[in-house]
């Protein structure tokens, strides 16, 4: 319907009617009640390093995926600590994606949200499906949130050696071997056909202090008995419901994402989400010449110019050599790299960060002396990572705190050495070796035969002699008797804790509690935090990987069976043992690993 008042009439009104009162201007709590409340978001994705690489996965590239990379884990850590000091009061940590972190950092990453939540921040978590690591982090928050179909996988801690004397026997391949210490159980998969019954004791009371860690967190987070946690791991899968119902997550939501499960635990509260993780840097204007130039440049060590304090990463199997080999702690390098600390003025202390299995006894040998050089001149804290076992705890013999975490893996005091002998796969195939010798001495090493009791007591003379120079560090470096450090010795792999109870290491502790020890010794508040080495540049990541693609997926599929089966380290031995013609390559080596499946 069409109004027929006059449009004169209407213009009379308006100008007639009072003019409306002025409005008070908005009050500064009125304006930020109207603001939404920043809610910082954790997204948790890939992998995470203590000391991440440049470059890329050249692999996940030529098969489709994108370029991914570790990302240092150790950055994560400082940006949490720096979270504690911004304005807002909610932390969402979104956890549907995949990431990796191991049992050492976790106990870090434990701490830096403890932190967080006492700078008065209070942490929700959202999660889909969760399997151990996932589900810890979660725990760490205040309240949880689970997807409805979703489930929780939490299994308890396991240990896997995969033993291959009957193959070799069926391929006619036999392995001599000497050794010191009856728990040394780098050698039994070659000659046993399965473990050892003290071993597996052994192994057995070491995967309990590991996994009792790991219970712990989860009752402490989310305030339920250890005994609770240990009957969830052995139902192992766990349902939303079921979850509920034991106390493992607080609110079962729809699945439809972290914003809006958060959106339902705040109820009507306005909120924006901040991304709480440094964003990446803006990409300038590209230049084709300076890139490539940059992409082949080579990266020499950056020299410390003011001071600083150091934390030296020492990662990888250890080995004898004069050039770098990529996932490898080679003598060569790390005693170039220690002496240039030793020199340098600037630097103030050094923390010496391990992660390694061991390796050959000589380059420990030369590592732990340059080390030592380094201790005498220089405060200097070791902080063991996930692994510092044998030939990795050998190089910590500096007379210097020691600081491990629970779920370290360490010890593994012992040393053997080995030699394939391929006689009988070699007559198979019709393969006959001559040896023209002036003495038995002479043929000790020849592939097609075994050691004589001569040669073999030979050799057990000369690891004997290794074992004992192990034995002597630990015992100065520990101010231990000789005959305690043998006690607990003999290839025995202990837990950070049982470490500690052992007196192999000094205390419970991370790379941050070992930084503070060195500052506070070296008598400095101030001071800049350099990470050596320097990581490789982006074509010597690309050239190793592509080093390590053999057959695109095929190559990947192998790659991936010898890893679960345990076979990658053995084979390295292996082959190591069929390439060396020396008798005197002597071990101290970790013999396998622990993993949370």
């Amino acid at each position: 319907m069409i109004s027929k008042t006059p449009i004169h009439l209407l213009l009379t009104a308006s100008l007639l009617a009072p003019a409306p009162f002025a409005q008070e201007p908005e009050t500064a709590e009125a304006a930020a009640a109207k603001t939404p409340a920043p809610v910082h978001l954790i997204k948790l994705k890939g992998a995470y390093a203590d000391l991440a690489e440049q470059g890329g996965d050249l692999t996940s590239l030529l098969l489709g995926g994108g370029v991914g990379k570790p990302k240092p884990f150790y950055d994560l850590i400082d940006q949490l600590d720096a979270l504690g000091k911004k304005d807002g009061d909610t932390v969402l940590l979104d956890l549907t994606t995949n990431f990796a972190i191991n049992p050492v950092q976790m106990a870090e990453l434990e701490r830096a949200m403890s932190g967080l939540r006492k700078s008065g921040k209070k942490c929700y978590a959202y999660i889909e499906g969760a399997g151990p690591t996932t589900y810890q982090v979660a725990s760490m928050c205040d309240e949880i949130m689970m997807a409805d179909l979703g489930s929780i996988d939490l299994p308890s801690a396991a240990m896997s050696v995969t033993f291959m004397k009957d193959a070799l026997d069926l391929l006619g391949v036999k392995f001599d071997v000497v050794r010191c210490g009856d728990f040394k159980g780098a050698v039994e998969p070659y000659v046993l056909s399965k473990m050892s019954k003290h071993l597996r004791a052994h192994y057995l009371a070491m995967l309990e202090k590991i996994n009792n860690d790991m219970a712990r967190r989860i009752a402490t987070g989310r305030r339920i008995g250890i005994t609770q946690v240990r009957e969830m791991q052995s139902q192992r899968l766990i349902s939303a419901r079921d979850a509920k119902e034991a106390g493992l997550v607080d609110r079962i939501v729809q699945w439809r994402g972290a914003e809006d499960a958060l959106a339902i635990a705040l109820g009507n509260e306005d909120f924006e989400l901040k991304n709480a993780l440094r964003d990446k840097k803006k990409r300038k204007s590209f230049n084709p010449m300076s890139f490539f130039a940059e992409m082949f440049r080579k990266q020499d060590e950056k020299e410390v110019e003011d001071e600083s304090l150091v934390v030296l990463h020492l990662s990888g199997q250890i080995v004898d050599g004069d050039k770098p080999v990529p996932g490898s702690m080679v003598s060569g390098p790390s005693v170039k790299t220690i002496q240039s600390l030793t020199e340098n003025e600037n630097v103030k202390g050094v923390v010496v960060r391990i992660n390694s299995p061991g390796g050959s006894a000589t380059a420990s040998e030369a590592i732990m002396l340059a080390l030592q050089d380094l201790a005498a001149e220089k405060p200097v804290v070791v902080s063991m990572g996930r692994l510092a076992a044998s030939g990795g705890y050998y190089i910590t013999c500096l007379g210097r705190p020691i600081l491990a975490e629970a779920a370290t893996i360490t010890g593994s005091i012992g040393v053997f050495g080995m030699k394939p002998s391929l006689g009988p796969l070699m007559r198979r195939v019709g393969i006959h070796n001559e040896m023209i010798t002036l003495d038995d001495s002479a043929g000790m090493m020849a592939m097609d035969q075994s050691w004589n009791d001569e040669q073999k007591a030979t050799m057990q003379r000369h690891v004997n002699h290794i074992y004992d120079v192990f034995i002597g560090h630990v015992s100065r470096s520990r101010n231990m008797a000789s005959s305690d450090v043998l006690a607990i010795a003999g290839g025995r792999v202990w837990s950070g804790e049982q470490a500690v109870e052992n007196k192999l290491v000094d205390r419970i502790g991370g790379l941050h509690d070992a930084v503070a020890m060195v500052a506070d010794e070296a008598g400095i508040s101030d001071y800049e935090i350099e990470h050596m080495p320097r990581p490789k540049s982006f074509m010597d990541t690309f050239a190793e990987e592509l080093l390590n693609i053999r057959a695109g997926i095929a190559g990947k599929i192998e790659s991936a069976a010898l890893k679960r089966l345990n076979l990658d380290s053995a084979l390295r031995v292996l082959l190591d043992a069929i390439q060396n013609e020396s008798p005197t390559r002597v071990w101290a080596l970790m013999p396998t690993t622990v993993d949370i499946r």
